[in-house]
C-alpha cells in the first residue's frame, strides 16, 4: 500500500529545532514513517511567514530547501521530481511551497522553484499577496493577473497548484482556468466544521470535475467546531465527501508539525493506519482503501509532473 500525506510543515519545525528528520522530537520522523510498513510518499511545505520580506525571506526558503536536499541525500530518500520517480520503495520526498509572498521575479522565479525541486504550491498562505486573495486577505478579488499567468506558467512546468489557502472566490478563479488537475492539500468538509479553510460541498464538486483531491487535515479546528477531536471525526469528513463528491478526491493532508500538537486529532504517521483500518470495518473495499491512503494523490502527480 502507498501512503501520501500532502502536506506538514516538518522543514520549518526542523528549521527552528536544529533536529534531524531520522529521529526527532516532531510528528514526522523517518522512524515513525517507518512503522507504518508502507511505501510513504511525504510531502514537505516550505513556508516563509508573509511578514518576512526581501533578501531574508528568500534566505529562509533556500535553508528549507537544504534541509530537505541534505536530509535526503543522508538517508537515502528519493526525491519525487518527474512521475518516473512515483515507483519508489520506502518513504519518498516531495517539496512543496505554502504562500509565495518570498517570490520578487528578479532575485527568485518559479523556474527558480522547480529547478529546486517545488512540485506543488499554493499563491498564498491565509493573507492575500500579489497573486491571489487568502482566506483571510481583506481585498476584495479573486486571482490577479500576475497570479493567472503564474497558474499558466506552474501548468506549464508540471508544477501541482494546491488551492487549500484560497479563499471562495480564488478557488472558482483557478478552477476556470485549470487545464490540470489541481489539489487542496490539506482541507476539511466545510458542511461538517463551518471553517474558511475547508470546502464547501460545491467546492468538492468542483474538485472531483477536475479529477483532483483534498487532504484530510487532523487540526481539531478544521475537524471539529467545538471539543476534542479523534479518528471519528476524521472519518465524518472522509464519508461527507466521499458521498458528495466521490472516494476519488479524498485523501491525507495531515498538517503534521504546523498546528498545535495538542489538538492534533492523531499524532504520527503510524495511526492514519488506524484511520485506514477504521474504513475497512465499515465496509469499504480494499481498492477504495488504497484510493483513500495514496492512490488519489498519487494520480494526480502522474497526471501533473512531467
Amino acid at each position: 500500500m502507498y501512503i501520501v500525506d500532502g502536506h506538514c510543515d516538518t522543514l520549518l519545525a526542523l528549521q527552528k529545532k536544529s533536529e534531524t528528520l531520522r529521529k526527532n522530537s516532531l510528528q514526522i520522523s523517518l522512524e515513525r514513517i517507518k512503522q507504518t510498513n508502507s511505501e510513504y510518499l511525504q510531502f514537505y511545505a516550505v513556508f516563509v511567514s508573509p511578514s518576512i520580506k526581501g533578501l531574508e525571506a528568500i534566505s529562509q526558503y533556500k535553508n528549507m530547501v537544504n534541509i530537505l536536499q541534505n536530509e535526503c541525500k543522508e538517508n537515502n530518500i528519493p526525491r519525487i521530481l518527474t512521475k518516473n520517480d512515483l515507483d519508489f520503495k520506502g518513504h519518498g520526498a516531495l517539496l512543496s511551497v505554502e504562500g509565495l509572498y518570498f517570490l520578487d521575479g528578479k532575485q527568485i522565479t518559479l523556474d527558480d522553484l522547480y529547478a529546486d525541486g517545488v512540485r506543488c504550491l499554493s499563491m498564498t498562505w491565509n493573507g492575500s499577496n500579489i497573486y491571489a486573495r487568502g482566506v483571510l486577505g481583506n481585498m476584495h478579488r479573486g486571482i490577479t493577473k500576475k497570479g493567472k499567468e503564474l497558474v499558466r506558467k506552474a501548468e506549464k512546468l508540471g508544477i501541482v497548484l494546491d488551492v487549500s489557502h484560497l479563499d471562495d472566490e480564488s478557488f472558482y478563479d483557478l478552477s476556470d482556468m485549470a487545464t490540470k488537475p489541481f489539489v487542496a492539500t490539506h482541507s476539511n468538509a466545510r458542511a461538517i466544521c463551518k471553517n474558511s479553510r475547508n470546502l464547501t460541498d460545491e467546492m468538492l464538486v468542483t474538485l472531483k470535475k477536475h479529477k483532483g483531491v483534498t487532504g484530510i487535515n487532523m487540526y481539531g479546528r478544521f475537524l471539529k467546531e467545538q471539543g476534542e477531536t479523534s479518528i471519528v471525526d476524521i472519518i465524518r469528513h472522509i464519508e461527507h465527501i466521499c458521498m458528495v463528491a466521490s472516494v476519488d478526491t479524498v485523501g491525507f493532508g495531515t498538517d503534521f508539525d504546523g498546528i498545535p500538537r495538542e489538538h492534533s486529532a492523531i499524532d504520527s504517521p503510524y495511526e492514519l493506519i488506524d484511520v485506514l483500518e477504521q474504513l475497512a470495518i465499515l465496509n469499504y473495499t480494499q481498492e477504495q482503501i488504497n484510493k483513500i491512503a495514496g492512490g488519489n494523490f498519487l494520480r494526480v502527480l502522474t497526471s501533473v509532473l512531467k
